[in-house]
């Protein structure tokens, strides 16, 4: 007998996959010049062998440290559906001097990052870190401090706030990112490890939904 949630998430995915209107689908030959940033809610792309389909997309908005002032930088995320796996996938894609794009591969917590030394990390070790730019493990790899910036995070039309800090590995192909997120009146922390891919590792398959076509 099928798991029953087995069954609704293989149920989603065909209704998916029926879903897509071939007059919407993108020629190959004007496939090749198309990024992720033309990317719209609705549409498929494949990346690394599987087939995503665009459920929402939102951005981090880079603010002054007292989140006052928005200033011109921004990160897109892509939350999507994997029609292989029914797993929910993340991109993100930001453009600083060339198009950069990553996906996350997990999410963890304080418990699994120590120092240098293999002592424990918590949030109340952040600041000094980010002032000493020390390097933080995780996963037996070192990661270095990178950045650390305030930003508000725009979904359906609502804002959080949210303060990031940056941490990479040695080759910049791994990048570990934790958000102290402030907007329910306590802090709450996020970790997340995300790997850099190629640009031209994703290919846009299709317009988006009615009324999200790509310009």
């Amino acid at each position: 007998m099928i798991d029953t949630a087995v069954k609704k998430s293989f149920e989603q995915r065909f209704s998916l996959v029926r879903s897509l209107d071939k007059k919407r689908l993108i020629p190959e030959a004007d496939q090749t010049s198309m990024t992720l940033m033309d990317a719209a809610v609705g549409c498929f792309f494949t990346c690394f062998g599987d087939t995503y389909y665009v459920q929402e997309i939102n951005r981090y908005q880079e603010m002054s440290e007292d989140f006052a002032r928005p200033q011109d930088y921004f990160i897109t995320e892509l939350t999507c559906m994997c029609l292989e796996t029914g797993h929910t996938g993340h991109f993100e894609w930001e453009f600083d001097d060339e198009l950069e794009v990553s996906i996350t591969l997990e999410q963890t917590s304080f418990k699994y990052i120590k120092d240098e030394e293999g002592q424990a990390v918590d949030e109340d070790d952040l600041d000094q870190i980010a002032d000493d730019k020390d390097a933080i493990v995780y996963a037996g790899q070192k990661f270095w401090y990178e950045d650390d910036w305030a930003a508000v995070y725009q979904r359906n039309g609502k804002e959080e706030k949210v303060y990031m800090y940056e941490f990479e590995n040695e080759g910049s192909s791994l990048f570990l990112t934790i958000e102290e997120w402030t907007g329910s009146g306590r802090d709450e922390h996020k970790i997340y490890l995300s790997k850099s891919i190629a640009p031209g590792e994703i290919t846009i398959m299709s317009k988006g939904a009615l009324g999200d076509d790509i310009q």
